[in-house]
């Protein structure tokens, strides 16, 4: 996700939340490669760091959707319905993870499945939101 670039939408706050996210996203794909190659003390903190990334998720989509509501936006039932899809993903990936500590399709979901939605939920559905928000003061 590194050499990805986030877009900025029109709330702080998004921005804030999105380049977190990404932080983490890195930070949990350079301890999946440490893991790879065979570190130890990287793997004993995938697991902490993925929650991390759930937690931040939910509480970013938390605020997102409290904006929604503030300002009635009217696609707020598509947009946290995916914010609900991809908590739900989150969930399955972390629970595989605990059972399985299976670090192919952990690094598969953290190099191309995470990245690939979180750049085009902010490109659509998180730039729109973005702009009915600002627009609502």
């Amino acid at each position: 996700m590194s050499d990805a670039v986030i877009p900025q939408v029109e709330l702080d706050f998004m921005n804030t939340d999105h380049a977190a996210a990404t932080s983490q996203i890195n930070a949990l794909d350079m301890l999946l490669s440490l893991v790879a190659e065979g570190d130890q003390e990287s793997l004993d903190t995938v697991e902490a760091t993925l929650q991390s990334v759930y937690q931040h998720s939910v509480e970013h989509f938390s605020r997102e959707e409290a904006e929604m509501v503030r300002v009635g936006f009217p696609a707020y039932g598509c947009h946290k319905g995916e914010h609900e899809r991809v908590l739900e993903e989150l969930r399955a990936i972390l629970q595989e993870w605990q059972q399985n500590k299976d670090i192919n399709l952990l690094q598969n979901y953290v190099r191309n499945t995470l990245p690939g939605w979180l750049q085009a939920h902010v490109e659509t559905m998180d730039t729109v939101t973005a702009m009915f928000v600002a627009s609502r003061g």
